[in-house]
């Protein structure tokens, strides 16, 4: 049951992740698309590609693989498209995916969630500013936010039944984090409801 329970996991993530890459090889341009991001991604979704092999879980190895393939795709497409040597920003990610397997490998599972966790923290933290400070928030999309906040419990829970401490640890983080995002942006959705009622009473 558990098994079916990750493959569902992966399934959701799956059904988010690769939308991305069509919509924006459908743009036509890398404008707003952060090269240094999805290098990030492509190295931390190989070095979970990884941690399936170590601990003999396929849900973690054939999601991750495809999502190192979707974000060395994007990475592609940013180099074309601004006339960078590809070849050469592979190079960090490379580099950073064996740093974190090589963390797994020889420090274990909980210092690897820590570890891994710090890329996708910094860019939940960006999220979190936009949320406490940008005044206009209908970019935002909530359905999203939802969702990967789904997708962290699903993962944190697969984790906990497996006993794998990378996915309690980094996916735990996550999940604080996403709960919070969900939080703010409720917040501010029900004051910013209340002022517009305010000011229709008013008038």
């Amino acid at each position: 049951m558990i098994e079916v329970f990750g493959w569902t996991a992966a399934a959701i993530g799956l059904a988010v992740g690769i939308p991305q890459l069509i919509r924006i090889l459908r743009s036509g341009t890398s404008a707003g698309v952060s090269l240094r991001l999805w290098q990030l991604n492509a190295a931390t979704t190989v070095s979970w590609a990884v941690h399936g092999v170590l601990t003999d879980t396929p849900q973690m190895q054939v999601p991750n693989l495809i999502g190192a393939v979707v974000a060395v795709g994007i990475v592609l497409f940013v180099c074309r498209d601004r006339r960078q040597p590809f070849l050469v920003q592979l190079v960090l990610p490379l580099l950073v995916a064996v740093a974190l397997s090589s963390v797994d490998i020889f420090l274990g599972a909980v210092a690897f969630g820590l570890i891994v966790a710090v890329p996708q923290l910094i860019g939940q933290f960006a999220q979190t500013r936009d949320l406490l400070f940008e005044p206009d928030l209908t970019g935002v999309s909530v359905v999203f936010l939802l969702v990967f906040c789904l997708i962290q419990t699903m993962w944190w829970i697969f984790g906990i039944v497996q006993l794998d401490w990378a996915l309690i640890i980094c996916a735990g983080l996550m999940v604080l984090s996403t709960v919070a995002n969900v939080i703010i942006y409720a917040v501010r959705r029900m004051r910013a409801a209340r002022s517009a009622a305010a000011v229709a009473l008013a008038r």
